[in-house]
């Protein structure tokens, strides 16, 4: 169990948190953003959550990468996707009218 610990704590750890996790993360929060934005017709949906997918993404990757351990940067993923994860699965299984 040791080795696994040393695993989750190390940079690589940290480094594929950054790189995927932090996709994964911002995924999610585009898909959350198209599901809540109610101004305009789909396309403007869809425009409005791509319009933020690379500040997300920025942003997320460097407090990441900011961690001090492999652990950090996993619990700061998980920290936003968990919520935005089951805001977009409430959004849609029963969206808003």
């Amino acid at each position: 169990m040791n080795w696994l610990k040393e695993k989750i704590e190390s940079n690589t750890s940290k480094v594929i948190a950054a790189l995927f996790g932090t996709l994964i993360c911002t995924i999610a929060l585009t898909i959350g953003i198209t599901l809540i934005w109610h101004f305009g017709d789909t396309v403007e949906h869809i425009f409005a959550g791509g319009t933020f997918f690379f500040i997300f993404w920025a942003g997320l990757f460097y407090w990441t990468i900011l961690a001090e351990k492999g652990s950090n940067a996993w619990l700061r993923i998980f920290s936003i996707l968990i919520p935005v994860a089951i805001l977009d699965i409430t959004m849609l299984l029963k969206p808003f009218s």
